[in-house]
């Protein structure tokens, strides 16, 4: 009878690690949402062609987080492109075009993704954008640009990071899971 008390209680401790360590390892997997540019949008930059670069280095970007880029339809576009269309601002073959805003990107594989606009010279004017995604590296920053342009109009969105509802989606799971463990060891 004490045997099997203690082999309750012992069954009982490691249902609650492994709910614990599963609803950590669930918030760990939470994707996040970046407003790129943060009130500024995607729009050529009037403070320095520096601007997205500097915007980058602020965020850590991980697999599954989401960049979105708000934009005026018609003045502007999202060009995912080459490292080397990216340095040289070439804007005729970009990998995909996206044109209708607000565009979200979600970051699908590590390594360096590069962001810049197709239209006029607002790639060379500072309109583009580099960022690493990955756990260990932080991102990094777009080469700067010697011309400067007049000021965007600010979109009323920021960049401050959202959890995405995927994490949340296995929380159902969880308690059945939860549930049917704790009736089988009472």
């Amino acid at each position: 009878m004490a045997g099997d008390r203690a082999m309750h209680n012992l069954a009982r401790r490691a249902l609650a690690i492994a709910v614990v360590e599963i609803l950590a390892m669930l918030r760990s997997t939470e994707a996040a949402s970046y407003t790129v540019g943060d009130s500024a949008g995607w729009s050529t930059p009037g403070n320095g062609a520096s601007f997205y670069s500097s915007w980058a280095s602020g965020h850590t970007f991980k697999v599954d987080d989401i960049l979105v880029f708000n934009f005026i339809s018609g003045q502007h576009d999202v060009a995912v492109v080459s490292e080397s269309d990216f340095n040289s601002c070439s804007t005729g073959s970009p990998i995909n075009l996206l044109s209708n805003p607000p565009v979200n990107y979600t970051l699908n594989s590590t390594g360096t993704t590069y962001f810049t606009c197709t239209h006029d010279s607002h790639c060379s004017e500072g309109q583009k954008l580099s960022v690493t995604i990955g756990t260990a590296s932080g991102p990094t920053s777009s080469p700067p640009s010697t011309t400067t342009s007049p000021p965007p109009p600010p979109p009323s969105n920021s960049s401050t990071p959202s959890n995405s509802s995927t994490g949340h989606m296995y929380v159902p799971y969880l308690v059945i899971f939860t549930s049917m463990a704790i009736s089988l060891v009472s």
